[in-house]
């Protein structure tokens, strides 16, 4: 046997070793970004789910403001009192559904928007205590003076919402996207790892044959 069959041999070795060993870490790489893919998916799933909420609870509270509004001025009108637990009663459920947005959390600031509601709502009680002491054209007043804040407080809940609303949108769109790029990594990743074990199978199998053929004896 001449010198350079005894060194090809040991090279072409290490060489398979060699291309084994990327082989395994070209699959780990491709599990390791299926993986984190997937993670990206969950996450903008929880984020998405997270400000559906916080949209659904503004919307809540811009209706209950929306309801309140009106009984306030039939209140001033007629001084029917069975309307004042009415209009406590969609203030209560319009602050109650503001704080459950503060608390779940949005993109604008919400704490800012509350903070005008709750001086919205000292306003509504000192018209119904006007109202309650007969002086109507007091109360009628400071209706017309809180209007104004009336209307600019639903403008703030629509255009909260509209921005909960897109953000929902962005973040769909990010975890479809990192859901399609997970599948095809996924696929990658079978299909990577089904040739490499078919690549070790064929090397083993042929190890082996090489061994048997060399111990059979020559007939020759």
């Amino acid at each position: 046997m001449s010198n350079f069959e005894r060194t090809d041999k040991p090279q072409g070795r290490w060489l398979t070793v060699a291309a084994f060993a990327f082989g395994g870490i070209v699959l780990a790489v491709l599990v390791a970004a299926t993986v984190w893919q997937g993670n990206v998916h969950d996450s903008d799933i929880s984020a998405m789910e997270s400000h559906s909420t916080t949209a659904a609870f503004l919307q809540e509270a811009g209706t209950e403001a929306g309801l309140t509004a009106p009984l306030v001025r039939q209140y001033v009108e007629t001084g029917d009192a069975k309307l004042i637990p009415q209009i406590q009663e969609h203030t209560a459920a319009a602050v109650k559904s503001m704080t459950g947005a503060i608390t779940e959390g949005g993109v604008t600031d919400l704490s800012q928007i509350a903070a005008d509601g709750g001086r919205l709502a000292d306003s509504l009680g000192q018209v119904i205590a006007l109202r309650q002491a007969g002086d109507v054209r007091g109360a009628a007043a400071a209706v017309e003076q809180i209007t104004p804040a009336f209307e600019t407080a639903s403008t703030q809940l629509e255009e909260a919402v509209t921005l909960e609303l897109q953000e929902v949108s962005n973040l769909q769109s990010s975890a479809d996207k990192a859901d399609d790029a997970a599948s095809w990594l996924l696929i990658a990743s079978i299909a990577w790892g089904a040739a490499l074990g078919v690549a070790v199978t064929a090397v083993v199998a042929r190890s082996m044959f090489g061994k048997r053929v060399s111990k059979t004896p020559s007939t020759i």
